[in-house]
């Protein structure tokens, strides 16, 4: 079954549904999107706005872009870490430095494997990664 919430288990994903939104930037800082989404800015054109995808689901709307590109987006899971998580995470799993400024997007390899963190203010994080990728992920945080 797919999620469109993050796992809150330690060292486990939940598939995520959403939609990927590629767009002009300025557009992209305008979008709606549906009540309760989640957006992961991944580069200044590009979103992952999370929330429910299929019959009767609300799609994100884009203005100003006429050339937007949204597209239902099946491929990630994701997992919610508090702000000790990630320290650990980072300590025992991460060769890359975590950026000091916070909100900010981190990705690189986590033990070998590509992933995304969406580190907030308070230092916790969605953990993103591809879910071809999820369960070597999940095998290596064991």
């Amino acid at each position: 079954m797919r999620a469109c919430d993050p796992s809150r288990t330690p060292g486990r994903t939940s598939p995520l549904d959403g939609w990927r939104v590629i767009a002009q930037p300025s557009a992209l800082d305008r979008m709606k999107v549906p009540r309760g989404a989640a957006v992961v800015r991944i580069s200044p054109d590009d979103a992952f706005v999370i929330c429910a995808v299929g019959p009767g689901a609300a799609a994100p709307v884009v203005k100003g872009d006429p050339f937007a590109i949204i597209t239902p987006e099946h491929g990630f899971a994701g997992a919610l870490l508090s702000a000790a998580e990630v320290e650990l995470l980072a300590l025992h799993h991460i060769e890359w430095e975590l950026p000091a400024r916070r909100p900010a997007l981190a990705q690189g390899r986590i033990d070998g494997v590509p992933a995304k963190l969406d580190i907030a203010k308070d230092g916790s994080a969605l953990l993103l990664v591809a879910c071809a990728a999820r369960a070597e992920l999940e095998d290596r945080l064991a």
